[in-house]
């Protein structure tokens, strides 16, 4: 037997949090009724509460809005990637419940770990405003410059107050990319009180 800190413990969180009960989701089907998997979700709060979940697969904008209205201790949210494709919410069919809403308002901790577009970062900024710490894998071949400097464009913009970590997946992150991005940051004064540093290929970025 032994023991693997979860993804978000090396942040601070309180001990109460880095015991409480996690749901993890291996599979979920696009074409399966909802009804089948939120009866299970259902099953598990009989007998705990769920502060963290893990979605083991790719998972739709409105599956995801489904699972989240049935949880409101959620303090992170792990998932392999989002899908876009057919999404009612987005074509207007479907609204975000106002309990999804309230709920994602909880999340303090989000790990994406299969980043195809930058249209998923946004969508998670703003659906959980209160996000404190972000972690995602870099899209492959992108400009990961670029990509920060959009983050932080759109954090700025958005008044985005809680985020003050961003942690980033890169299996080209060198000593030069991060004095590259350090620089960046300083010329166009994306950041002021702010220090980043990288860990094998992890980038962090942390800010006040």
């Amino acid at each position: 037997m032994f023991f693997r800190k979860r993804w978000y413990e090396h942040i601070n969180s309180s001990i109460e949090h880095l015991k409480s009960t996690q749901l993890t989701i291996k599979y979920t089907f696009s074409h399966e009724p909802p009804d089948i998997l939120l009866t299970y979700v259902k099953r598990v709060l009989c007998i705990a509460q769920i502060y963290h979940l893990d979605i083991q697969q790719q998972i739709s904008i409105d599956r995801l809005m489904q699972i989240i209205h049935l949880l409101p201790d959620l303090i992170s949210l792990k998932m392999n990637s989002l899908s876009f494709y057919r999404s009612m919410m987005l074509r207007g069919q479907v609204f975000p419940t106002t309990c999804s809403i309230e709920h994602a308002r909880n999340i303090k901790n989000v790990y994406l770990e299969k980043t195809k577009k930058s249209e998923e970062i946004y969508f998670l900024i703003a659906f959980c405003p209160h996000m404190e710490y972000l972690n995602v894998e870099c899209i492959k071949d992108m400009n990961i410059e670029l990509f920060i400097r959009d983050i932080l464009n759109k954090i700025d913009n958005n008044h985005h107050e809680h985020l003050r970590l961003l942690c980033i997946y890169d299996v080209k992150a060198d000593d030069e990319m991060i004095k590259r991005l350090n620089k960046m940051i300083y010329d166009e004064k994306l950041l002021l009180n702010y220090t980043i540093h990288r860990e094998l290929y992890n980038i962090y970025l942390q800010w006040k």
